[in-house]
């Protein structure tokens, strides 16, 4: 869900504003000098409070940020669930793996509350959409629900084999277009457009409502920067007005594709086709059909693009890693001559799982290393939560209520950063931290949540697979990046940010960030290519 990783507070990005972080803690402790304590069942989670009574998990919330979660993994290693007053209210943490496995599968533990709250000021829904998701039939299937079954043609299968497909071939073009000498780019900006235009091209095809106007990569951007923003700031035409404006450039193109009927269109992902059969279905009017689909550019490419922009700097900070990569994608690479004679290097991308191990624990340790979702449900019914390894010596479970209307987060800051299930080494990059026996990779997933899980599992991960990893895959083997002086690039400092799912680097460092690129010296004639699924549909 576009949302994930936001939670329904108010002083959230007040951290950009003192004055108002001042009054806002203010407010809050006045409001709470009534009820000094949070009401607590003995069934709850247990408490850990603040060192400064009421308020300090929120200042510390507002100022640390993700830094804060951190904090509270380590100060806290034996809880696996607990409970963090808030001011007013609480939240719960959940830290343990096997908790958070249980609690993705609960049904009564669900998003749907922060995205009906959020969507009309942050999306920009109009009162049509607002209307499915306030009044949701009483005997049927709601219009949330619904969205569901379109995901179903992201899952392995010639649905997602086609999009493969056609991201992958304009994958190819933006890297067949470099060439011999090095050319210095802007590296995140030019890797944020270029793939921007390659990710949503395979989801809206050839006519794809960004291509004309290339300053709609740039507003698609403004946007997905300044969501919180428009959630939190009144009179958000006035007080945040680069993401306000971004949205309603973005609307107005999507309004212009669909009016066009450029959505039937035979290049068009069946994932966006089953998306605009369904709201046609519950009677939406074109307009809002063309802005439920804003949610679709924007989820399509805020997480996987900077993905992509770690793992490719991550490997090439690492000149052995390098090396130990190319050995390894020279056993899965067809390398033949295309009718003109031209040397052609193909990779299969169904290959990577089996065949490139390194290159599947690079990707899978780098995720570890930049993903910051927090994991955010609502407690929709009392729900009592429990796991056979939480538990006394005897070994008898330990059971615990979560209470109706509260909210839970479960902050990868913690899981992925726990040295109990990562080892000492838990802050540092290791790209083979993946390759392990099965016994520890089966503790390690369990704790490895990227993607979400339960209902909300992110449905694009399997398209995301196959863009990154084959991306990485032909920069290693064909090509050098490296700093305008030649150094081995560094890695930047990524962004404390609360809002994003997978962190990025400072802002500043995206506008300024440059390095060279160029092909391996005996890779300069290649033509790359690729092929999707189990090799019968390639690009």
């Amino acid at each position: 869900m576009a949302l994930v990783g936001f939670i329904d507070s108010l002083l959230l990005r007040c951290y950009e504003h003192p004055l108002v972080l001042c009054v806002g803690v203010i407010v809050v402790a006045l409001l709470s000098l009534p009820m000094l304590l949070v009401r607590h069942d003995a069934q709850e989670p247990p408490i850990v409070s603040p060192r400064i009574p009421i308020i300090g998990h929120l200042i510390n919330m507002i100022c640390y940020k993700q830094k804060f979660y951190h904090q509270l993994g380590q100060q806290n290693p034996d809880l696996p669930i607990f409970t963090l007053p808030l001011g007013l209210g609480k939240m719960y943490i959940i830290t343990s793996p096997a908790l958070v496995q249980a609690a993705m599968r609960k049904k009564s533990l669900s998003f749907e509350p922060l995205t009906v709250a959020f969507a009309e000021r942050m999306v920009g829904f109009g009162p049509n959409i607002m209307d499915l998701m306030h009044h949701p039939p009483a005997n049927s299937e709601s219009w949330l629900n619904a969205q569901h079954k379109p995901y179903d043609m992201l899952a392995p299968g010639a649905a997602l084999n086609d999009m493969n497909a056609r991201v992958l071939n304009s994958v190819a073009d933006i890297i067949n277009s470099i060439g011999p000498e090095f050319e210095t780019k802007q590296f995140y900006l030019w890797l944020r457009k270029s793939f921007t235009l390659a990710t949503t091209g395979a989801l809206f095809g050839a006519q794809n409502p960004l291509i004309d106007d290339p300053q709609l990569n740039d507003s698609l951007w403004d946007y997905e920067g300044g969501q919180a923003d428009l959630l939190m700031k009144p009179f958000p035409s006035l007080t945040a007005p680069k993401p306000f404006r971004g949205r309603a450039a973005i609307q107005k193109a999507l309004r212009a594709y669909f009016r066009a009927g450029h959505d039937q269109d035979s290049d068009v992902s069946l994932v966006i086709k089953g998306r605009v059969a369904i709201n046609r279905k519950w009677g939406l009017p074109i307009d809002d059909i063309a802005d439920h689909e804003l949610g679709m550019l924007f989820v399509s490419v805020t997480n996987a693009i900077p993905t992509l922009f770690w793992m490719i700097f991550y490997v090439f900070h690492d000149n052995q890693l390098v090396a130990d990569l190319q050995n390894e994608l020279l056993g899965c690479l067809e390398e033949r001559e295309d009718s003109n004679g031209q040397r052609e290097c193909v990779f299969s991308v169904a290959k990577f799982s089996a065949e490139c191990p390194l290159l599947v624990s690079t990707y899978q340790e780098v995720m570890r290393m930049t993903n910051r979702q927090l994991g955010t449900r609502t407690v929709i019914e009392d729900t009592y939560l429990s796991h056979s390894s939480v538990g006394d010596a005897a070994g008898t479970p330990t059971t615990y209520l979560l209470k109706k209307g509260t909210h839970i987060q479960m902050p990868s800051m913690i899981t992925a950063y726990a040295p109990a299930t990562w080892g000492e080494d838990v802050l540092n990059f290791n790209p083979r931290r993946f390759i392990t026996t099965r016994e520890k990779e089966r503790l390690q997933n369990r704790a490895f949540n990227p993607f979400g899980g339960g209902k909300h599992l992110c449905p694009g991960r399997h398209f995301a697979y196959a863009e990154i990893l084959g991306t990485v895959a032909a920069l290693v083997l064909g090509f050098e990046i490296v700093t305008p002086e030649g150094a081995q690039v560094s890695l930047p400092p990524i962004y404390n940010s609360l809002v994003e799912a997978v962190g990025k680097p400072l802002p500043a460092v995206q506008q300024n960030l440059l390095a060279n690129i160029r092909r391996r010296p005996g890779w300069e004639g290649v033509k790359w290519r690729f092929v999707a699924g189990n090799g019968t549909t390639d690009s």
